[in-house]
């Protein structure tokens, strides 16, 4: 990779944006590229750190390890899926800690690597870059703590309110999409699809926002496979069924969303759709056996044959 390359990705990251042009070409001097093959790891999580990493090309997850109580077997927390033009790792250049969780390439992936010691070395060449750099840094950090913060407390809140016993799917969908609306930062609206078996169909039974009047000019798969953006501003999260599809939401900001924030609403929004699965099959089991006691309670008075 050459300075021009170099260059032109330094540019897109957020926190070098204060940077002059021929600071970035100076940093590129004591970039190091490293190579990486989708699912190799990057480093792990407990592991010494020195360095931070921008990435160029390919994704890297991060994940944080969950152990069973049976400590058999190690199961993962998505924490964030980063593309070119982001950047991780920042820690190891503030304090010497151990890594906070596993970097995992997804992809081929290509990143540029910088040591606690080029950083230095880089700094020292124009001390005037060292404040507005450790700045940058600091505002990130905090940017990616108050986003973490947000999706445990939304999730926090929605895993207490899915306690309660609701009587259909509308009045669940009802509370849970006011809840959620309320964590969203930035103008959104949404709608609340589920599975009509009386006539094959998916009926909107909730809206937030201006939903009415923006649902038509949208591109929404009626009958989805898999949860997607379905623009840059359009996000479509389906609920799973043993038979079929129970639903799904469709949420639209009326700017674009990045890539990074794109990443984030992904990841919070697939764990959210879990836990509202769970409580729509709740509700159907919960009908089913009130059915079915109709039913017995019926054939014993002489109403079945």
């Amino acid at each position: 990779m050459d300075s021009t390359e170099k260059l032109k990705l330094l540019k897109t990251v957020k926190l070098l944006s204060s940077i002059p042009d021929d600071q970035l070409v100076k940093l590129g001097d004591f970039l190091a590229p490293e190579d990486f093959a989708d699912g190799s790891t990057i480093f792990e999580e407990g592991s010494p750190g020195d360095s931070l990493y921008f990435i160029s090309n390919g994704h890297v997850r991060i994940a944080k390890k969950l152990r069973t109580k049976e400590k058999t077997e190690t199961r993962f927390k998505e924490l964030a899926i980063l593309g070119p033009g982001n950047c991780f790792g920042e820690m190891a250049l503030i304090e010497k800690v151990s890594r906070s969780a596993d970097a995992i390439a997804s992809g081929d992936t290509v990143l540029l690597r910088l040591g606690r010691a080029e950083l230095d070395e880089w700094l020292k060449s124009n001390p005037e870059l060292a404040m507005g750099f450790f700045a940058q840094l600091v505002e990130m950090l905090s940017g990616r703590l108050r986003n973490s913060s947000n999706e445990l407390t939304l999730l926090f809140d929605l895993s207490h309110l899915l306690l309660e016993a609701f009587a259909s799917p509308k009045e669940l969908l009802d509370k849970v999409m006011t809840r959620i609306m309320q964590y969203l930062v930035g103008d959104w609206s949404a709608g609340a699809y589920v599975y009509n078996e009386f006539n094959a169909e998916m009926d909107l039974i909730d809206v937030e926002g201006d939903y009415n009047d923006v649902k038509d000019s949208l591109t929404i798969d009626e009958k989805p496979k898999t949860s997607r953006w379905t623009d840059d501003a359009t996000y479509q999260v389906i609920f799973p069924g043993k038979k079929r599809m129970m639903g799904y939401l469709v949420f639209h900001r009326k700017t674009p969303l990045d890539g990074e924030e794109q990443n984030e609403f992904t990841r919070t929004m697939t764990t959210t759709a879990r836990l509202i699965t769970s409580a729509l099959e709740n509700i159907a089991y919960r009908t089913e056996d009130v059915l079915r006691a109709r039913l017995k309670k019926s054939a014993s008075l002489g109403g079945g044959y």
